[in-house]
């Protein structure tokens, strides 16, 4: 296989844009700008920039915020980055303007709160709050333990054994596992086996920080030997680094979204999986030129971004 392409400004935003085209399901929209007398709602979904590979997370989010009967906008694209990408290429003096131009973009739906399905627009929206902000920021999974009581009569079983890959470098990473755990326990029939090697680096596994080969292979080695059906994670980005470890060890991964949308009888399609899956550039291609042609694209003009973004 190729090498992956240098990871440049046009390869992480124009990839954005290309992924959201090509891989969102036709009922999942954003904005990508409010306008100044726009609608206005109490919630904002945020899709950063590197989900846009993942969009059934944000997907089932939309979801689960409709089941739950709320008022809300999605927003989306590299126009609303939270600047983490300027910082890993190295111009992090640019991160706090780019935070604020998104986060005065948010501003304009009068939110309660701004909603996030990453860790890093997390953090980095933490350190450049606006002055006089009036809206909070959080991940989702904070809203779903709060509405979980209204979810639990929606919940079938889900019978699988599982074990769960948590991050715990900052206070904000072990309040987000908590939160997906306190999730995945209120699910009937899911086992959560004990695992200890199932512990993740930094703030997420990533394309720039990913966890190290060994420790990778030994979380799947303990999980097969445990008899896991599915390795849990609580990120995207984690998601990405770890489902082709499928064709080595017979064990899915899953984001924990998955494991409520299965419960919740909400119906979606893992595209990012089935494409990783195929472990070819050649038939990925394949696969997707019939959306890539619609979508008025030509091949060879998104193969980079595609290549990236799904053999990291």
């Amino acid at each position: 296989m190729a090498s992956l392409p240098k990871r440049t400004y046009t390869t992480a935003f124009e990839g954005a844009r290309a992924l959201g085209r090509l891989l969102a399901p036709d009922d999942l929209k954003w904005e990508i700008e409010l306008p100044l007398r726009g609608r206005q709602a109490p919630l904002i979904l945020h899709i950063s920039c590197n989900a846009h590979a993942t969009l059934f997370v944000a997907y089932i989010a939309k979801k689960v915020l409709e089941k739950l009967g709320l008022d809300f906008i999605i927003m989306g694209g590299p126009e609303n980055c939270c600047g983490s990408i300027h910082k890993n290429l190295g111009d992090g003096d640019l991160q706090e303007e780019v935070a604020t131009k998104a986060l005065l973009g948010f501003n304009r739906g009068k939110p309660q709160t701004v909603l996030s399905i990453c860790p890093d627009c997390d953090d980095v929206f933490s350190l450049y709050p606006l002055k006089g902000q009036s809206f909070r920021h959080s991940n989702i999974a904070e809203l779903f333990v709060e509405h979980l009581d209204a979810l639990k009569p929606y919940m079938h079983p889900v019978n699988k054994r599982v074990i769960f890959h948590a991050h715990d470098v900052s206070p904000a990473r072990v309040r987000d596992c908590s939160n997906a755990l306190a999730v995945l326990n209120a699910i009937p029939g899911l086992e959560l086996l004990p695992a200890k090697k199932s512990a993740g680096p930094g703030i997420h596994c990533q394309t720039v920080h990913p966890m190290p080969p060994d420790d990778q292979a030994a979380m799947f080695e303990e999980a097969r030997a445990l008899g896991a059906d599915a390795l849990i994670v609580p990120y995207h980005s984690c998601y990405r680094q770890h489902v082709k470890m499928q064709l080595k060890y017979g064990v899915e991964t899953h984001h924990f979204f998955s494991l409520l949308a299965m419960s919740l009888g909400i119906e979606f399609e893992e595209h990012f999986k089935q494409l990783r899956l195929l472990d070819d550039m050649d038939s990925v291609m394949e696969t997707l030129k019939p959306r890539i042609l619609a979508a008025g694209y030509q091949p060879d003009d998104v193969q980079p971004f595609l290549q990236r973004a799904i053999f990291c």
